[in-house]
């Protein structure tokens, strides 16, 4: 190389700092209840990655089983050939989940408001998995793309555990 007018070498070390790699996970399942165990392993051990304490981690992982649940019965209605996408990301502030299918859409407003106290004294079993997912995540929401169907759940770091 050249030298510079002044005599010394144009030529400069660069030092980068490696940048902090946080964790993403891409998984397709098939539409089977059996692969839910899977579900929710992925997901707890995403989010205590991430740095969520395992009760915590429980509990997203309950979440994200129960919106893949939905998406079983209730876009596929029970078929079983079909496929979900699971996006789980962990942002820094935010750990984030999206469940993704095919099937058929569902509008997130038409689905009922739980009273709990109503729900258990008529001993009622299902339909709380939006609920749940409410309860426990800061953000759920619903979204059509691409002619899929996406359900995206975040969690803040900063938010205090649910109980």
């Amino acid at each position: 190389m050249a030298p510079a007018a002044s005599g010394r070498s144009s030529t400069r070390a660069r030092t980068t700092r490696p940048r902090a790699v946080k964790p993403s996970v891409v998984v397709c399942i098939p539409s089977q209840t059996s692969f839910l165990g899977l579900v929710r392993e992925i997901t707890k051990r995403m989010a205590e990655s991430a740095g969520f304490p395992e009760a915590t981690a429980d509990r997203l992982a309950l979440a994200v089983d129960e919106a893949t649940t939905n998406v079983l019965e209730h876009a596929y209605r029970g078929s079983d050939d079909r496929e979900v996408e699971l996006r789980i990301e962990d942002r820094g502030p935010e750990f984030r989940v999206e469940v993704i299918d095919s099937g058929a859409s569902v509008d997130p407003r038409a689905v009922p408001r739980v009273d709990l106290d109503r729900y258990v004294s008529e001993r009622r079993t299902g339909g709380l998995g939006v609920h749940l997912m409410e309860k426990i995540m800061d953000s759920v929401t619903f979204r059509r793309s691409a002619r899929r169907n996406v359900c995206c759940l975040v969690k803040r770091k900063d938010t205090p555990p649910a109980r």
